[in-house]
């Protein structure tokens, strides 16, 4: 007797958990589609000198509290920075150090939530 062997692929095209991944790529693609976004946003506010009136106006909540003081010791360490030729390097966690973190937690937060 002759048996006809059919030579079918009676196996999954895609390995286990293929559709998985395929959705996890996806969905870090998206995040990272987001976060471009995002940041060209923030740029884009940059260049309308948007997020140096929030700056200017949370060194303006400094002011207006008792670290008045570190605002001015701030100020200091930008205008060392520039003259010494050093503000390249300078990085604003490296200027916000200057203040304490009563300070610091004013202005961040104050920018934070401003600029978002």
């Amino acid at each position: 007797m002759l048996q006809v062997y059919r030579n079918e692929n009676t196996t999954n095209p895609e390995p286990v958990g293929y559709h998985n991944l395929i959705a996890h790529e996806e969905a870090l693609q998206r995040a990272s589609d987001a976060a471009e976004e995002k940041k060209q946003e923030i740029l884009e506010k940059l260049e309308d000198d948007e997020l140096v009136d929030i700056a200017a106006e949370a060194f303006g909540e400094l002011y207006s509290t008792k670290h008045s003081d570190e605002a001015d010791k701030l100020i200091n360490e930008i205008v060392k920075a520039l003259v010494l030729g050093c503000y390249k390097d300078m990085t604003v966690r490296e200027l916000l150090s200057n203040l304490s973190l009563e300070a610091e937690k004013i202005v961040t937060d104050y920018i934070l939530t401003h600029a978002n």
